[in-house]
């Protein structure tokens, strides 16, 4: 193991603050269980902001997701891991073996063989790193949309129209994949600089991106209505409520809060999204279908890769990065973020040295 190096730069996330420092390699942890990953690109997810702000309930069974979204190769693999040096992957969160940040130039795995398989998984795509897409969201939202198709005993959405609330990057995957199922798709966002980025990046035409501030124009107009936004809110339930049709679905994706309800029912939205569930209820004369759908598997990952490969030009998910960023400038850069003072569009990448 000569090749390892003595130290490597990391990110660590301690009250509320973001540092970057450097630690010691832990040689004396790699063991026939262990993957270890080199990253060459990661991503920021809304939910790293929400961890460093403490606006985000880590679930008990998946731990904390601060930095989870990662394209690296192997650099090390024990002998009970089932894993080979050299191999490119990507990370699923939703399995929570044994693991350290994603922010770092080497990110350490523990587990099972059984375990590992559904936690790092083979990235088809040898261009990948320099044609960035992010697996692990996409997965989400294939695992999201597939679930909800579940829940309302759908296997397509061909002659529905579907409202997304929401413009950032899950949004616009949400709408990428609801248009390839043979749906009308609206998307609505409440600022400009999405809504514009999406039209500059001709993911959207002009009649499928609207202000949220629109919505009353469209009131029962969707079948299904997907609330995607970065928090829930009540004001964007009620947004939901009057976009969706009587007898449609409205599905929660978006981030919840544990015993928040929709609106003035009982049923609790956060249970609905966590356990995947779906309830209906009735409010402001309407019977609506909640459902709720939470994390991903390794086959939803397989699923991603094969819509990327095979129907390029409905899945450009290239387009979604709109800012590259080194990993020396990382720490200082997303704690703009969480404070609000800096705000990007799509995604974020962060490059590290290695390619």
């Amino acid at each position: 193991m000569s090749y390892l190096p003595c130290n490597y730069k990391t990110a660590e996330l301690s009250n509320g603050k973001v540092h970057a420092i450097t630690k010691k390699f832990p040689r004396h942890i790699l063991s026939e269980n262990t993957i270890v990953i080199r990253p060459y690109y990661m991503g920021i997810c809304r939910a790293d902001i929400k961890e460093i702000m403490g606006s985000r309930d880590v679930p008990t069974d998946r731990g904390p997701l601060f930095g989870h979204e990662l394209v690296g190769s192997v650099i090390f693999s024990g002998t009970k891991t089932g894993f080979q040096e050299g191999e490119l992957v990507t990370f699923n969160p939703n399995i929570t073996p044994d693991r350290t940040t994603g922010f770092a130039e080497y990110v350490f795995v523990h587990g099972t063989e059984e375990q590992l398989d559904q936690t790092v998984i083979r990235v088809p795509e040898y261009d990948i790193i320099h044609h960035i897409w992010m697996p692990e969201p996409m997965a989400c939202i294939v695992h999201a949309t597939q679930k909800m198709l579940e829940l309302n005993n759908l296997t397509d959405l061909k002659g529905k129209k579907v409202g997304i609330i929401g413009a950032g990057c899950s949004g616009i995957m949400f709408s990428m994949y609801a248009r390839h199922l043979e749906a009308a798709v609206a998307i609505f966002n409440r600022g400009e600089m999405r809504r514009k980025f999406a039209s500059d990046r001709h993911l959207f035409s002009a009649e499928e991106i609207h202000s949220l501030a629109d919505t009353n124009a469209y009131q029962n107009a969707f079948d299904i209505v997907m609330v995607v936004s970065t928090m829930v809110s009540s004001e964007i339930l009620k947004k939901a409520a009057t976009l969706v049709s009587d007898g449609g679905t409205i599905l929660i994706y978006g981030g919840t809060r544990e015993g928040d309800k929709f609106l003035t029912t009982s049923v609790n939205i956060d249970v609905v999204r966590r356990q995947e569930l779906i309830q209906l209820t009735e409010y402001d004369g309407k019977k609506i279908r909640i459902c709720g759908a939470y994390g991903c598997y390794k086959q939803d990952y397989e699923e991603s890769f094969r819509l990327h490969a095979e129907h390029p030009d409905q899945f450009p998910l290239e387009k979604i990065v709109s800012e590259e960023i080194d990993f020396e400038d990382f720490s200082n850069l997303v704690m703009s973020m969480a404070t609000g003072e800096k705000d990007y569009p799509g995604k974020v990448v962060i490059r590290t040295n290695f390619e």
